[in-house]
């Protein structure tokens, strides 16, 4: 490619771009087939996610609005809103997000499933996953504490967090030098994506499931036969690529204020925005959502890994922060 053409040209090319969007009619044909109706909903909002590891864009307005990180708000007000099973192919926006699997701009697929529970959801991720890559995807089912367990080799509750550092240094993964001032779940990420996700790569698809209540988010929590507490979702994997995340979703307006407000005070910890809670979508857990799991899926990934593309840039025509 020239200088001149370098300056303006996509990342992906013309025939990619074209095999893409036949993946993209059979995303959407999986779905009709199945009778899930497809929804559109909002890309700005008055009120923003409050999770603490996402970043948000918040555009310049009065009232000032929000970029959706997902579409997940709107969509349960339409299940309380008696729409049933639902699909949206949409675009979301997350701060800070770019690199070989990310993009601030990126496209979803997002779902719910009224009356599903979570072990058959993921089935039908499994189902839409090997229609688009063109082959059987059947993934290992692995609760959370035994990932770290199995490919690890620490107790992820252990008392003393120098065996978090310890397991860095077992596993030739580079110790991070504010490692005295990381929390437990500061190093639950690290060891996820430092050292457990490279192992999930040679062990073909992998399903986690069962995360702490910590980690629940907008997720049910039940409790084993040992007393403790897990939520119930869970994330796909296949190779290298984290695909999607899903939940047997939380359907108590009460417990879902809590747990925002428990957010916002992480972030105030953070230094970072405090974004309004939504009470709209409050009143519609308020009004009745009814019992349902659901997913959201990269779709970027996706047709990365169904085309054979290393970078995400490949199958995105102008990715960020380049657009």
């Amino acid at each position: 490619m020239n200088v001149l053409k370098s300056r303006y040209a996509p990342t992906c090319s013309r025939d990619t771009w074209i095999e893409r969007q036949a993946l993209l009619t059979k995303v959407r044909q999986f779905f009709l087939n199945r009778a899930v109706l497809e929804v559109e909903s909002p890309t700005l909002s008055r009120a923003g996610g409050t999770d603490p590891q996402l970043d948000y864009f918040e555009v310049v307005s009065t009232p000032s609005q929000y970029m959706m990180t997902s579409p997940e708000f709107h969509m349960k007000r339409l299940l309380a809103a008696g729409f049933g099973d639902i699909f949206q192919i949409t675009k979301s926006f997350r701060r800070d997000e770019y690199g070989s699997h990310h993009n601030m701009e990126f496209s979803m697929v997002e779902w719910y499933r009224v009356g599903m529970s979570q072990e058959k959801l993921m089935d039908e991720v499994e189902a839409l996953v090997s229609e688009i890559v063109g082959y059987p995807i059947k993934a290992r089912r692995t609760r959370w504490i035994d990932a770290f367990k199995n490919y690890a080799g620490v107790d992820p509750f252990c008392r003393d967090l120098s065996n978090f550092a310890q397991t860095c240094e077992f596993h030739d993964v580079p110790v991070p030098e504010s490692y005295c001032m990381m929390s437990r779940e500061d190093w639950w990420d690290y060891l996820m994506v430092f050292v457990i996700e490279p192992a999930l790569a040679s062990n073909g698809p992998e399903f986690i499931l069962d995360y702490p209540p910590s980690q629940a988010a907008l997720a049910q929590t039940y409790v084993d036969k040992d007393g403790l507490t897990w939520a119930k979702r869970f994330e796909l994997f296949v190779g290298k690529v984290e695909l999607c995340n899903g939940y047997t979703e939380l359907t108590d307006a009460a417990e879902q204020r809590r747990r925002f407000n428990a957010d916002l005070e992480i972030r105030k910890k953070m230094n970072k925005p405090l974004p309004p809670i939504d009470e709209r979508f409050l009143a519609a857990l308020d009004a009745g959502m009814p019992a349902c799991s659901g997913v959201a899926l990269g779709l970027d990934r996706l047709f990365m890994l169904a085309l054979g593309k290393k970078e995400i840039s490949d199958v995105i025509l102008f990715p960020n922060p380049i657009a």
